[in-house]
């Protein structure tokens, strides 16, 4: 296998899914068989409930209200005929009842012929007897039966807690087994929640699967590599198997909020791949080893993926803010899906290429027909950025102003019914209804008197009748029910119907009676259904034709405003309703958006910030991701569609799409600005090499989900229309907006100018910044400035007052000292050079001294200056990186000081106190000794004799003793030695002697008699003895061994 470049141990993963591709299959392979176990756990359930906040004070309050008054969710299934009191038509209607009353679920049947059962206790009245009867009841006129008898209904009151879906299917059954014979069709809310959760499945089960077949067929005619495309396509369906595998696993049902999951993996999750796809072919074409193309490739989209991911998570994550559950669980299993997306784009997709190689993709002339086209499309978009930029940026802001005009027009506003198609049965059926009865959608209001026996009252049950008269007068209000109704039809009914005595009894013991007789009558529930207990408190039942939030929200403002003069002080009340409680969760969508976008921008501003170090990146970046959320916005209220649950979510879309592509341009950009700061040629080859992979998958996407506008469902037909503007007005702002924004601000900083200077990042070429994080280097480099200094410019003079230092960048300098009152060139000494990457100046800058040497520019030289205010602003701002700064100041400072040790040591060749050669001067003498040796090929020998534990007889030690014995022992041994021989002090206690011309014997000897003098001998300090140890070693200078005289020392020393 070739070999691959150095590999850290950050990116040595990518090297393994290279290197072993089979055992990354398996691996996904055993996660995919696990998640895939769970699919067939995965359930559907949604309904029109899921679109509340279930923390809202109003869902609390209706909460409270079922379990005080009773769910009292009804179904109302409508009879139409010429005469719905005729015999037949009336048979029918009972029969009808009777088939109803047996459906599981249904607590109580209510109809024209339950009526009469009850008020007929003789059993012998004719239909048209009961027809008269019940002809001054204003209960039942729009309420159960028309005003001109051609329609009634049939009230359907469901169990709490019941299946409510299979109580509408069973209903729906015995409608059809009796529509032969009658006009029949049934509404009500939890018919309109069945239908949205069966036009949801139907479109989950169709749309989908037919827009992922739709973006495959594009992309195989755009890419012409069946390869390339079974990789990205089943990167998509192994996410999606993870993602509902975790679904079923946790037992989360699919509604109709995270049925979009699936919709929007496939376009962020398409988008991914084709990147990935497109770099492959580009990186394919200059690696021919599969293994090094692949690991090239992934190393280099790995971190602009892994950024688009952590964005979008981001954009995503934001909707955990929403209050409505059903959002919360699609912000959740999005992420989670994303973040599959992410494990399979980099570890499966690179997987399946370094197996199989896509065929042709080296070979030009195999690509597919329609890529040349997008090259010059490319080509041509590059062209409009550098010569078209103010015609170009004055279209893109028309498009954005005209967006931002429509934002004021945009309603928020969730219609359950509006949901639905003209033509389609849900919307004839609820808006034909209440052209003959009352409309489906009730609100309840709970009069509150904190006062027992209250409604037992004639007087206040009075008070229940100007109410109702109030509220009958309400835009959208079809009829008023309270108790004081059924206590007037109780009443008619105990005097035998006589005329006139459908009224509210005038007695408290009158009102006592009548109660007993309704709970005989029409039973104990009907009863709770109006009144509390202790009848402190009255439920008023209101049937509306309204269906958007907004109209019930002015519905209940409405209705408190025509209860303020009717209400006595004392009685409070309560304005409550599944309809109040939807409305007011959409009301909400406004601000829990507003918060999640601004979150998210906010966040995304902050990773541009610390990705890039530039305030202006971070906020060049985040106009690409407003535009198209202007502009969808924009659109939504110029075209009337409402902000709702569903449309709500494309805000996070749209971010991440546009994220997406925003941050692989600004990488590539950065990545070809950076070769030579050349904004032009660097915005031509970033769009010619980003505009194919972004406007192909654009494209792509845009045709697949164009196939959701086919829908019948108008959720499921605008969230496609929307999302294909959505991902237009993206394109168009990374691929028109983005460009220009990039050539009329400039992004280059000072840390980019200085890496292309030295040709390395600042933190490797300049001593100073080492060790120092790029962001620690960056608060440097944003404290200082560029100076340019050309051949022969003076950059500071002897004796000149300073407090900078500089690093140089580019060139180089020269120190130098002039003779007195010469400052020419052939005056001056050199002093020394300065080359890339070191630093002058820095003595005069913290002595706040005068200069100490002239400093020239040798050739021309960018420096980087730093001062002392810089310095101590760093240090009050960031401690940490003035902290290192100043140690790595430090290292420099005594690194020069050891090199002027060393010079100044080399300047003296001689040991002052014995007066014998040094270590400088025995390397110089040993080195020309052996090169004599080898020359004439005379024996030479080294002796060394080294004297340790040098000790008083008291036990005192010192540098003044051992100078002393060193000294004394000195002219011993010179003493004894041949006058062609050679004695150096190479250390404080070491001696080092060049034997010339002296065999082995001879060196020998020479080693044991030097031994014995100097054992033998008295050394005294003063009058005290003095005792020491000694070493003694001798060996041969043999002139073939390479080792340096003074390893030489070592070598016998450690023998």
């Amino acid at each position: 296998m070739p070999d691959l470049p150095v590999v850290t141990d950050s990116k040595s993963w990518l090297l393994a899914v290279a290197r072993r591709p089979y055992r990354v299959l398996t691996a996904v392979l055993l996660i995919s068989l696990f998640f895939a176990f769970y699919l067939k756990d995965l359930r559907f359930q949604t309904s029109i409930y899921d679109l509340t906040i279930r923390d809202l004070p109003e869902t609390i309050q209706y909460e409270d209200f079922k379990q005080e008054f009773g769910t009292e969710e009804i179904i109302l299934v409508v009879v139409k005929a010429q005469d719905v009191f005729s015999d037949a038509t009336f048979s029918e209607i009972k029969s009808l009842s009777e088939r109803l009353k047996e459906v599981k679920g249904i607590r109580r049947v209510v109809s024209l012929p339950e009526i009469q059962k009850a008020m007929d206790i003789t059993g012998k009245w004719s239909t048209h007897d009961f027809k008269s009867i019940i002809a001054p009841v204003g209960l039942l006129t729009k309420n159960l039966v028309s005003e001109d008898g051609t329609a009634c209904a049939i009230t359907l009151v469901l169990e709490d807690g019941g299946e409510k879906a299979a109580v509408v299917e069973e209903t729906e059954r015995i409608l059809k087994d009796h529509s032969s014979r009658l006009s029949l069709y049934q509404i009500g809310m939890p018919v309109v929640s069945k239908a949205l959760a069966d036009r949801t499945l139907t479109d989950f089960l169709v749309l989908p699967p037919l827009a992922l077949l739709t973006i495959s067929i594009a992309l195989f005619f755009l890419l012409r590599d069946p390869i390339g495309l079974f990789a990205a396509l089943s990167s998509v369906l192994l996410a999606l198997i993870w993602t509902f595998g975790l679904m079923g696993f946790t037992d989360t049902p699919l509604s109709m909020v995270t049925m979009i999951v699936p919709v929007f993996l496939v376009a962020v999750g398409t988008a991914y791949c084709l990147y990935i796809v497109a770099e492959y072919r580009h990186v394919s074409s200059e690696e021919e080893d599969t293994v090094r193309a692949v690991y090239k490739c992934i190393s280099q989209i790995s971190f602009p993926t892994l950024l688009a991911v952590v964005t979008t998570v981001i954009g995503l994550g934001s909707l955990l803010l929403n209050r409505i559950t059903a959002i919360r669980e699609f912000a959740l299993f999005s992420c989670f899906g994303i973040v599959s997306m992410l494990v399979l784009v980099l570890t499966y997709l690179p997987a399946i290429f370094a197996i199989i190689r896509p065929k042709g993709i080296l070979d030009k002339k195999k690509r597919g027909s329609l890529e040349p086209f997008f090259d010059l499309l490319s080509s041509k978009i590059a062209s409009v950025n550098l010569n078209n930029q103010k015609l170009l940026i004055t279209c893109v802001a028309a498009i954005f102003v005209a967006g931002a005009a429509g934002l004021p027009r945009l309603k928020v506003e969730t219609n359950p019914i509006a949901f639905f198609k003209d033509d389609d049965p849900i919307s004839r059926n609820f808006h034909d209804i209440y052209k003959d009865l009352a409309g489906s959608f009730p609100i309840n209001i709970v009069l509150d008197s904190n006062q027992p026996d209250f409604f037992e009252n004639p007087l206040n049950l009075k008070l229940l009748e100007k109410v109702q008269e109030a509220l009958g007068a309400i835009r959208g209000v079809d009829k008023a029910v309270s108790f004081s109704d059924y206590l007037k039809l109780v009443n008619y009914s105990s005097s035998q119907f006589m005329p006139g005595a459908y009224s509210l009894p005038k007695e408290p013991f009158e009102v006592r009676m009548l109660i007993n007789s309704f709970k005989i009558m029409l039973g104990d529930d009907l009863l709770k259904g109006f009144v509390s207990r202790d009848f402190s408190k009255a439920n008023l039942l209101l049937r509306t034709r309204l269906s958007g939030s907004g109209d019930f929200l002015e519905a209940r403002k409405a209705i408190a405003v025509a209860l303020a003069p009717v209400l006595p002080p004392g009685v409070s009340t309560r304005i409550t309703g599944f309809g109040i409680v939807i409305s007011q969760s959409s009301s909400l969508l406004t601000t829990g958006q507003v918060k999640s976008l601004s979150l998210t921008l906010a966040l995304i501003f902050i990773i541009m910030l610390a990705l890039f170090l530039s305030f202006k990146v971070g906020l060049i970046s985040m106009i690409p991701n407003i535009f198209p959320i202007v502009v969808n916005f924009g659109f939504m209220g110029w075209a009337g569609i409402p902000l709702s649950t569903a449309t709500s979510l494309i805000a996070g879309i749209a971010i991440g799409l546009a994220v997406d592509d925003t941050i692989h341009y600004l990488f590539r950009y950065n990545k070809e600005f950076k070769k030579d700061l050349d904004k032009r040629r660097a915005l031509r080859d970033t769009v010619c090499h980003m505009g194919r992979p972004m406007i192909t998958t654009t494209l792509t996407l845009a045709l697949g989900f164009s196939v959701l506008m086919a829908s019948g469902f108008r959720p499921t037909s605008t969230f496609g229309l929307l999302i294909v503007i959505t991902m237009c007005s993206a394109l168009l702002a990374d691929l028109f907006l983005l460009p220009s924004l990039m050539l009329h601000v400039e992004l280059v900083t000072v840390w980019d100018l200085i890496r292309v200077k030295l040709g390395k990042p600042p933190d490797e070429g300049i001593l100073i910044f080492q060790g120092l994080s790029r962001s620690q280097v960056y608060y440097i480099l944003m404290a200082g400035g560029l100076k340019l200094f050309r051949e022969g410019d003076t950059v500071f003079r002897k004796g000149d007052k300073g407090d900078s230092m500089y690093a140089v960048i580019s060139g180089g300098l020269e120190v130098v000292d002039f003779s007195e009152n010469s400052n020419t060139c052939e005056a001056r000494r050199l002093i020394s050079a300065i080359g890339v990457g070191d630093i002058v100046g820095e003595m005069a800058m913290f002595r706040a001294s005068s200069r100490s040497a002239t400093v020239l520019a040798s050739t021309d030289t960018e420096l980087l200056e730093i001062n002392e205010r810089m310095l101590k602003r760093l240090n009050w701002l960031y401690p940490p990186t003035a902290q290192k700064f100043f140690v790595n100041l430090i290292r420099i400072l005594c690194n020069r000081l050891e090199i002027f040790t060393n010079r100044c040591l080399e300047l003296t060749l001689t040991d002052q106190l014995t007066g014998l050669g040094n270590i400088h001067l025995f390397e110089q003498t040993m080195t020309n000794e052996r090169a004599r040796s080898s020359r004439y090929g005379d024996p030479l020998s080294l002796l060394v004799l080294r004297l340790e534990d040098i000790t008083t007889s008291s036990g005192k030690t010192g540098h003044q003793i051992s100078d002393m014995v060193m000294a004394d022992a000195s002219g011993l041994v010179r003493s004894n030695l041949r006058e062609t021989d050679y004695i150096f002090r190479t250390d404080d206690l070491t001696f080092a002697c060049i034997l010339v011309k002296c065999k082995e014997k001879e060196a020998s000897d020479t080693c044991e008699r030097l031994t014995r003098l100097i054992s033998e001998h008295e050394f005294l300090f003063g009058d005290t003895p003095v005792s020491l140890s000694l070493r003694s070693c001798w060996g041969p200078a043999l002139p073939e061994e390479h080792l340096r005289p003074k390893e030489m020392i070592d070598r016998l020393l450690l023998a």
